[in-house]
């Protein structure tokens, strides 16, 4: 009995420990709560398989026989959105070359240009979306937004999110310190507990961009005029003017001009 037992015992800490190492890389990578959700609905399989194999459930056994013969297949089924995007970002990597990235010799001129739009936005209570590119390429979202290419400064940025202009709603999009598109329709996030309450379709919109690429995004709230930041999957809902500018100065990324 007891021999039985901790065969069972042994097999299920074997498709635990695979299973825990897959969910470890999943989670840096996509920073997914479906994954959390997926990992304490195993952790449940496991202990009913136990039961299972101690109070010898005929069926029940012949069931999990089935699912531990093929788990590499199941596993790939179940977390196909994960895998998904796992590639997407990978793509968005290779697809960027990068050229867009802000020099060095002006990347204080672009932080004050968004710490200027970002307070008077704020002060008006305007709301805005604006996503800055770093890495993996924003391409796909720009191509059915409304194209500008035009430098970024605070005067534009303004002018765009004023509500009486036709394409205030939805997001800005700047590679290096271009404004590339405004208009643009960003994904809505998928970790909804991630969020604060009360907050609109902007701070959603931001949030699932950051889950899917590495994309530095900015939201100024029309309901009450905060400023937010989402970046790797997560929203730091509210932040100060000092926390704003260190935000920008740490992330966004910059190239020497060369001679």
């Amino acid at each position: 009995m007891l021999s039985t037992l901790y065969d069972a015992f042994k097999s299920a800490l074997d498709f635990f420990f695979v299973f825990l190492i897959i969910y470890c890389s999943l989670k840096v990578l996509t920073f997914s709560s479906r994954i959390v959700n997926i990992f304490k609905g195993l952790i449940y399989f496991l202990i009913i398989y136990l039961f299972s194999y101690l109070f010898n459930l005929p069926y029940i056994l012949k069931f999990y026989e089935y699912i531990f013969d093929n788990w590499l297949l199941l596993i790939a089924i179940i977390l196909t959105p994960e895998l998904r995007m796992i590639l997407e970002r990978v793509g968005r990597t290779y697809a960027n070359n990068k050229k867009g990235n802000v020099e060095k010799v002006g990347k204080d001129y672009f932080i004050e240009e968004l710490v200027k739009t970002t307070e008077y936005l704020s002060k008006r209570r305007i709301g805005a979306l604006i996503a800055i590119e770093r890495n993996e390429s924003l391409e796909d979202f720009v191509r059915d937004a409304t194209p500008y290419f035009i430098r970024v400064s605070s005067e534009v940025l303004t002018t765009i999110f004023i509500p009486s202009t036709p394409v205030h709603d939805g997001a800005v999009i700047i590679r290096g310190d271009m404004i590339l598109c405004a208009r643009a329709v960003l994904p809505n996030c998928k970790n909804e507990d991630k969020l604060p309450p009360k907050v609109g379709t902007r701070h959603r919109a931001a949030l699932g961009l950051s889950e899917l690429t590495d994309a530095l995004t900015i939201v100024v709230s029309e309901e009450t005029g905060n400023i937010s930041i989402a970046f790797n999957g997560k929203l730091d809902f509210g932040i100060t003017k000092e926390s704003f500018k260190l935000y920008l100065d740490k992330y966004i990324i910059s190239r020497t001009v060369k001679e």
